[in-house]
Parts: C-alpha cells; sequence; structure tokens
C-alpha cells in the first residue's frame, strides 16, 4: 500500500498554522508543511481531538488557519458523514439527486436510484423523508452513504462511525464495502481516532503532540510509537472518535432561515 515517492501531489500544506485553545488560552500550531500524494492513505495523529478537527476543516474550507496556503489538484469531498452541501428541507432522493447534477461526471453507480434505494432499503429508511425529519444517527448514515456515490481524488475522514464494527450489520457492512472501493488509488486523509480503521485502512501517518508544537512523519507504525513516547496517545485501543461539529455548523444547521444548497468543496 506504500505509494511511490513520484506519484502526482494532490493536496500540500504550504507552512499551515492552526490555532486551538487549551485551557482558556490561544495556541497556534508550529508551520506545517507536507504533501500527499495520489493513492495515499494517511492518517492524521493527534492526542489533541481539536488539531486533527481544525487540521480537516482548514483542508475543507470552513475554517480558516491562523496563517498558511493549502493548493490541491483535483475534487476533495467533503469529511464523510458531515452534511455537505445537502437541504435539510428536501427528501433523501431530492438530495440525492441534486447532488447527482453538481456533480454529474464524478457519479460512480451506474444507477444511482438502484445505489440509493439498496442503502435506504438496508437502513429502513423512505426516499421520501425529508432529510431535516431523520434521527441525527440516520442523518449521518446517509451523509456518508451519499458522499461514496462519487469519486473524489480525496477523501477527508474525520471519523469511523458506520465503517466499522459488525460483520452482521447489513448497513455497515454495505458502507464498508462501497467505501474500500471508492478510496482505491485515491488519496485518503483521516483524522479518526479508532485504531483498528486506521490499521485497516492506513500505512502512512503525519503525528502532531497535543499541544501542536512537534510533527512527527512516517509509517502508520512509526507514528504510533512516536505518539507513545510522548504520552499523548493510549496503546490500548480507541480514543473518542467523536467530531467536534461545531468547526463545520454552517454545513450542519438544519435551521429553515438560511439557503442550505451550500458549495461542496
Amino acid at each position: 500500500m506504500n505509494v511511490a515517492a513520484n506519484h502526482a501531489v494532490t493536496l500540500r500544506l504550504e507552512d499551515l498554522v492552526l490555532k486551538f485553545s487549551r485551557k482558556e488560552k490561544t495556541i497556534n500550531t508550529i508551520p506545517i508543511s507536507f504533501s500527499f500524494r495520489e493513492g495515499e492513505k494517511r492518517a492524521i495523529l493527534c492526542g489533541n481531538r481539536r488539531i486533527r478537527d481544525e487540521l480537516l476543516g482548514s483542508i475543507y474550507g470552513l475554517v480558516q488557519p491562523a496563517s498558511g496556503r493549502i493548493s490541491h489538484q483535483g475534487l476533495v469531498s467533503w469529511p464523510l458523514g458531515l452534511k455537505g452541501g445537502m437541504d435539510g428541507k428536501l427528501t433523501l432522493r431530492q438530495n440525492m439527486l441534486f447532488l447527482s447534477s453538481l456533480y454529474q461526471d464524478r457519479v460512480v453507480p451506474l444507477n444511482i436510484e438502484k445505489f440509493l434505494n439498496t442503502f435506504l432499503d438496508a437502513a429502513s429508511l423512505s426516499p421520501r423523508e425529508r432529510l431535516k425529519d431523520l434521527r441525527s444517527r440516520d442523518q449521518k448514515l446517509f451523509f456518508l452513504m451519499t458522499a461514496l456515490a462519487f469519486s473524489f481524488d480525496v477523501f477527508l475522514v474525520p471519523s469511523a462511525q458506520f465503517l466499522m464494527g459488525s460483520e452482521k450489520d447489513q448497513v455497515i457492512k454495505y458502507l464498508r464495502t462501497v467505501f474500500e472501493a471508492r478510496i482505491e488509488n485515491h488519496t485518503l486523509i483521516t483524522t479518526s481516532g479508532n485504531k483498528k480503521f486506521l490499521k485497516d485502512f492506513c500505512d502512512q501517518g503525519l503525528a502532531i503532540d497535543a499541544s501542536g508544537q512537534q510533527i512527527f512523519e512516517g509509517s502508520l507504525d512509526e507514528c504510533f510509537d512516536w505518539m507513545k513516547a510522548l504520552s499523548s496517545q493510549s496503546d490500548s485501543g480507541e480514543d473518542n472518535d467523536n467530531v467536534d461539529e461545531s468547526l463545520f455548523s454552517r454545513d450542519l444547521s438544519n435551521e429553515d432561515n438560511q439557503s442550505e444548497l451550500l458549495e461542496i468543496i
């Protein structure tokens, strides 16, 4: 799964400085300069979940870094499992068709209606239901499924929720199978704290200490060892894999008083 050094760069961070709050103080990370390459599967490791979310939010374009520049070649996904540009007032079918028309040259399934209905049947959902009327869990399932209908050059994955779990769960099995197919030969950047997910899908890491003042790049195992040596992340399993959705609140709101047909990066 190692990516050759001569593969094309799909995303580049140039002297990117993130800002975050810690103990009522605003702290800036050291400048981060890094290039992600085509087909690369890389985990962003940090004992401070806020830094991970700030980095992914900056790549997505909803978080303003303190300084620096992000450039990319090709299409970057919205963070999988988050709302992207969907409209809470529309039905599930209407949202799927809207995105399909927006990214018609990136639609993977030959029959988008069949793709949608297969998932909805497994999740016991109706295409006629309005997005905003779903339970929070079902909304997130739908957000993830819709993103997997498209072929992105760079996939952003903030959480392994719904991609890991029992093989007896048909929804998870379905989503994981499609996810594996979509990321093949494409760049994966994940800030998930689910260690099993990282080991299943990543071979490279970019580790940042909890204060944002030290950075280490290497294989996934080397990054785990570096984090363990810093005592910034336990080696006992999985950390909290919940995303700080406030960073993406402009795209996650279900309020009717604003337009939700937002541009998706």
